[in-house]
């Protein structure tokens, strides 16, 4: 983990199976879409604001998966996973979603979501 290496795979929407040895959407989310590329991003502060086209960053704690963020075909951010609630299991699931709105360049996180 921690490396920052993007590896190349075909991903099917809303695939939570391992492609090529790698897992993502492992919370089974049927808002993800066509995923070519995962970006480690390790256990950095922030998660990026662009990427590659049609890819996801993975966020990692105390070496676990903690939240991913999924990038559309022009590489702008249009889902988080959260793997966490946050210290708040009474008004967040564990995994859960939030989409993603971008205004005026600033990325806004919808409201938490169940995974579905």
């Amino acid at each position: 983990m921690g490396s920052g290496l993007s590896r190349l795979y075909s991903g099917t929407m809303g695939s939570s199976e391992p492609q090529n040895g790698i897992n993502y959407n492992t919370a089974g989310s049927s808002s993800v879409q066509n995923v070519q590329s995962v970006n480690d991003v390790g256990e950095a502060h922030s998660m990026p604001t662009k990427s590659e086209p049609n890819s996801v960053s993975q966020k990692y704690r105390n070496g676990k998966i903690y939240q991913e963020r999924y990038f559309d075909e022009n590489g702008e951010p249009y889902l988080d996973i959260d793997y966490s609630s946050h210290s708040m299991p009474g008004t967040h699931d564990n995994p859960h979603q939030h989409n993603i709105l971008i205004e005026n360049g600033q990325i806004i996180r919808g409201a938490q979501e169940a995974i579905k």
